[in-house]
């Protein structure tokens, strides 16, 4: 059986959304609450039915939006301010070639997400499947890396995040790491040691799972100017038994949102 020609290719797309949220500024908080923004004035009310849905404010002066060619105002409690969120480009990856004498590879790509909104934002990732490619492990959903003309495919590893462990059996995993990013152990690194493409054995790994979303970092404030990066760490693994020769890919889905 020729294996030396398994190559693995991880695309990256990145979507990214923004919702309107008040001012940066805030005034009045507790364990409970936090206001973001005042307002002075004769009163208002909260209006809705089955058509509509009105918040009006009586008495404020000088409200509206106000341009120029240097300035962007929106004066008044109803004008509030809109976040704005970015995500930077993040590379495909280009996992390690399995073969006879390599049995483990680990591969990473890293976003950076800045955002303005002072509730913070958060991050999924899922795997777009390609209907071509079977459940092999079992899972009740199709596995991400797959290779389509072959119907081969690397079963994702266990739903729930544990160290990495492939025995008899050749899978495919992810894990993350960067200060936005809990839940998935102590390390800061997506290897075992440098220069060697095996597995963290400081992270925590799980499977895509199809297309289910998984929350890889969230903040309850807001980044800092430069933004806050995030590293998604992918890694495959063939014990005992060897994956078949082929070109197995994956595509895998970033969104973010501010809050």
């Amino acid at each position: 059986m020729s294996i030396n020609n398994k190559k693995k290719k991880i695309g990256v797309i990145i979507l990214f959304l923004s919702m309107s949220i008040t001012t940066s500024a805030y005034f009045s908080s507790s364990g409970n609450y936090r206001l973001q923004s005042d307002s002075l004035n004769m009163g208002g009310i909260l209006s809705t039915s089955t058509n509509y849905y009105l918040e009006d404010t009586l008495g404020e002066v000088a409200t509206g939006i106000s341009t120029s060619t240097v300035y962007d105002m929106n004066a008044g409690y109803q004008q509030m301010q809109r976040s704005v969120i970015s995500v930077s480009a993040a590379s495909d990856i280009n996992m390690p070639e399995l073969s006879l004498t390599q049995n483990t590879g680990v591969g990473s790509t890293t976003w950076t997400i800045t955002t303005d909104s002072p509730a913070g934002y958060s991050a999924d990732v899922y795997t777009i499947i390609d209907a071509a490619c079977p459940d092999r492990d079992g899972q009740g959903a199709i596995d991400s890396l797959c290779d389509s003309a072959t119907s081969e495919s690397f079963a994702d590893i266990s739903i729930s995040k544990h160290l990495w462990s492939v025995v008899n059996e050749y899978s495919f995993g992810w894990s993350a790491h960067g200060d936005d990013v809990s839940g998935f152990g102590p390390d800061n690194t997506c290897l075992n040691a440098v220069g060697v493409s095996v597995p963290s054995g400081g992270l925590l790994w799980q499977g895509f799972n199809a297309s289910t979303l998984y929350q890889i970092a969230s903040s309850t404030q807001r980044t800092g100017p430069n933004g806050t990066d995030t590293t998604l760490c992918l890694a495959i693994e063939q014990d005992t038994v060897l994956a078949p020769s082929g070109d197995y890919t994956a595509n895998i889905v970033i969104t973010a949102v501010s809050l």
